[in-house]
């Protein structure tokens, strides 16, 4: 069996954790991509760009399970861990993922803020625009919302989330993970992108309710390493669920 590690970079502690989780479930690691993947074999890309979704195409045609990675949703560094996101098929979208009980969320005690009183600025989050279409932020998107917009961090250099949105009462996005930081600070949320794995009604409970379904597609550093977290996704018979939660108005 042969797992294709196609990351951004092939050294380094994050590529050591992906090495290290895959062996252990008994692959050989290729560093590279191939549009013909034998029986048994796996790809695991980060993103889905370019060569790497021509390459996922190849395996999903041949039935060959493909995982996509990312930075971590709520970012890299969270409630005193380190976290990507791990997907099958595609990143940020729910429905991907075997979801289990609500305690993986809890259990991490992040405390959410109460919802921000309107009357303060909108704020559109914009994003690179990089990966498959669908899951891409649309050239021109953020051209097309009202609102003050904040660059990505990725494309020029800007003030800490937190200062910058501290005088917002509303964020408008494509499918930002800057967004999800955004509702965790107690702001409504405005999603476009269909079926974000970020989604909710702007409620207390469509908040929760996300959180913990978001929760099973990030994954510690060190349960990459251990091959816990390709194991789940791999080998999981639970259902990937696509949770209804409403799209914010």
């Amino acid at each position: 069996m042969r797992a294709w590690l196609h990351l951004r970079h092939t050294d380094g502690e994050r590529a050591a954790a992906f090495r290290s989780g895959l062996r252990r479930l008994g692959f050989e690691v290729v560093h590279g991509l191939t549009c013909s993947p034998a029986d048994g074999d796996i790809l695991v890309s980060w993103n889905r760009i370019g060569e790497g979704d021509r390459a996922a195409a190849a395996f999903q045609r041949a039935g060959r399970p493909v995982l996509v990675a990312e930075n971590a949703t709520w970012g890299n560094d969270f409630a005193g861990d380190r976290w990507l996101t791990i997907a099958r098929g595609v990143h940020n979208t729910a429905g991907t993922f075997p979801v289990g009980s609500p305690e993986r969320w809890d259990a991490l005690g992040v405390d959410l803020k109460p919802w921000r009183a309107p009357g303060g600025e909108t704020v559109i989050l914009a994003q690179r625009g990089i990966g498959p279409s669908g899951t891409a932020m649309p050239r021109g998107w953020p051209q097309q919302q009202r609102g003050r917009l904040r660059p990505h961090p990725g494309q020029r250099a800007a003030r800490s989330l937190e200062d910058d949105l501290a005088k917002a009462s509303k964020v408008i996005t494509w499918g930002s993970g800057a967004a999800v930081k955004a509702l965790l600070m107690g702001i409504p949320v405005e999603s476009h992108m269909p079926g974000w794995i970020g989604q909710q009604d702007n409620t207390d409970a469509g908040r929760l309710a996300m959180l913990r379904t978001l929760a099973w597609a990030q994954f510690r550093l060190s349960e990459i390493a251990s091959g816990e977290a390709f194991e789940r996704l791999i080998n999981d018979t639970t259902p990937a669920i696509r949770e209804a939660i409403p799209q914010a108005a």
